[in-house]
């Protein structure tokens, strides 16, 4: 008895219905039996069609279209003969201002930065980027096919036929050689297809695990960034107090130097007094015009180191230049000595050590989200764990000696102020001094005004010293914030 390749699927069927318990004729079949044989095939050829279209790669939505279009949609580049337009490299319009302190140079230094509003779109980048990677791991997850692809096989046997269906009537047995043999045939592109979606899924798999260790280091990186603006905000605060201090330092000593050439000048018309009065020589009155020389040169170079100065302090703040711009004094600041905080509690607070720890936290995720191929690269991230930790150790022993030397230079600052009162004090003393002398005809009146003038170098000499301790005070406070530098 022979049956054709049509029979032999019907037979599939039966065996099928003959497990339901129902009683088809071997050769004969219900319309819904070959309904559901059709799907059956429609599906197989589906899934083949698509493994296909996966297989050959992404295809380009504009390949048609833009195939040899190449050209830069936002306008020419820029080139050695080309000249960047205006509005690319015009600073705009500056705000002017006729007086400046430093609370208002600290708020409109926060407002105007650069370098801060840099890392607050860096912040929403990485949001953005971080929303952007949930998308696709979404998309993956919903792609993942479920459970293996060959996990089903058909009889190829009689004697699994037998074992299958136990009350399976024996006289049809030899007409089923033919369907066991199409059964085989079915059975190897079943495999062949659930290695196929096995393959896939361990493919997805891999993607989403990369998705996976991205999202982590996106998590890691916006933390840091936030460190960095916090760090920033600090830094921008005592790097603009230092320079604003400096600017007034510079303004102090152009005004203490002015005051010297009045007396080198005074000096020089006394010289020449008494040159004709026969009283000293003429090399008396060359030296003194060449201290008068000399100090004018001096007094230009600190104008020009003052104009930079404020120059450079208006465009970190973004108002215009000015050179007439007044400035005020610092607030009410009394130096007192300082007592070292807890070292264990500055390094807490660090915001490099809180750096390093990510750092770790994100080689230690690299090492466990990684499938790792063989021994070496297992051995590779493993090292990159160890290399974390140990740039861990370096930079806490490297800030240390930071927070030693920041101390010790609020240390000096202090001591040199204390030591600029006494020498304030000790002028204070030659002044009654002379001046008794003085009122008594026993010193000259320009020996009297120069020793007065000691008193006023004295008395700008503190108060250098105590604008170097208010930056080396504003330093500490920084470093117990976390900010040391």
């Amino acid at each position: 008895m022979t049956c054709t390749k049509v029979q032999i699927a019907r037979m599939n069927l039966w065996m099928i219905a003959w497990k339901a318990k129902q009683t088809p004729t071997p050769c004969g079949f219900e319309r819904k039996g070959r309904m559901a044989m059709k799907r059956s095939l429609s599906v197989m050829m589906s899934s083949l069609l698509s493994m296909a279209l996966l297989a050959a790669g992404p295809v380009s939505a504009y390949a048609d279209n833009n195939e040899n279009d190449n050209s830069i949609r936002s306008g020419k580049e820029a080139t050695n003969s080309g000249v960047l337009k205006e509005h690319f490299i015009d600073s705009g319009t500056l705000a002017p201002l006729k007086r400046l302190d430093l609370d208002t140079v600290l708020k409109l230094a926060l407002d105007y930065s650069l370098n801060y509003k840099l890392l607050t779109f860096k912040i929403t980048a990485l949001k953005e980027n971080e929303g952007n990677l949930n998308k696709q791991k979404k998309k993956l997850d919903e792609s993942a096919s479920g459970g293996t692809g060959g996990s089903y096989t058909l009889p190829e046997s009689l004697e699994e036929i037998q074992k299958k269906y136990e009350d399976f009537p024996e006289e049809l047995l030899p007409s089923l050689y033919p369907m066991l043999e199409t059964n085989a045939v079915v059975n190897r592109l079943i495999s062949g297809i659930g290695s196929i979606t096995d393959a896939m899924n361990k493919q997805l798999q891999g993607q989403r695990d990369q998705l996976i260790l991205s999202l982590k280091q996106i998590n890691i990186e916006q933390a840091n960034t936030l460190l960095d603006l916090e760090e920033a905000r600090i830094g921008i605060r005592l790097q603009m107090t230092s320079q604003y201090v400096e600017l007034l330092t510079l303004k102090k000593q152009v005004s203490m130097n002015e005051a010297y050439l009045d007396v080198l000048k005074t000096d020089v018309k006394r010289a020449e007094l008494m040159q004709e009065q026969g009283m000293t020589s003429a090399e008396k009155v060359t030296e003194a015009q060449r201290e008068v020389e000399k100090q004018e040169q001096q007094l230009t170079q600190l104008r020009n180191k003052y104009r930079l100065a404020l120059a450079q302090l208006c465009l970190d703040l973004g108002v215009a230049y000015d050179p007439d711009i007044e400035l005020g004094d610092l607030n009410e600041f009394s130096p007192q000595p300082v007592t070292p905080m807890n070292r264990e509690r500055i390094l807490e607070k660090s915001f490099e050590m809180k750096r390093q720890w990510n750092s770790i936290i994100l080689a230690e995720q690299q090492k466990s989200h990684t499938d790792a191929a063989n021994e070496d690269q297992e051995d590779y991230l493993e090292t990159n764990v160890r290399i974390a930790e140990q740039q861990a150790e370096k930079t806490r022993i490297d800030l240390n000696k930071k927070i030693d030397q920041l101390y010790s230079n609020q240390e000096t600052a202090y001591q040199a102020y204390q030591n600029a009162l006494k020498d304030l004090s000790n002028a204070q003393l030659d002044v009654q001094h002379i001046t008794v002398r003085y009122n008594n005809a026993l010193v000259s009146r320009h020996d009297y005004e120069k020793s007065s003038f000691s008193l006023t170098q004295q008395e700008a000499k503190l108060e250098l010293a105590r604008l170097q301790l208010y930056v080396a005070q504003r330093a500490v406070n920084a470093l117990e914030d976390g900010f040391i530098m």
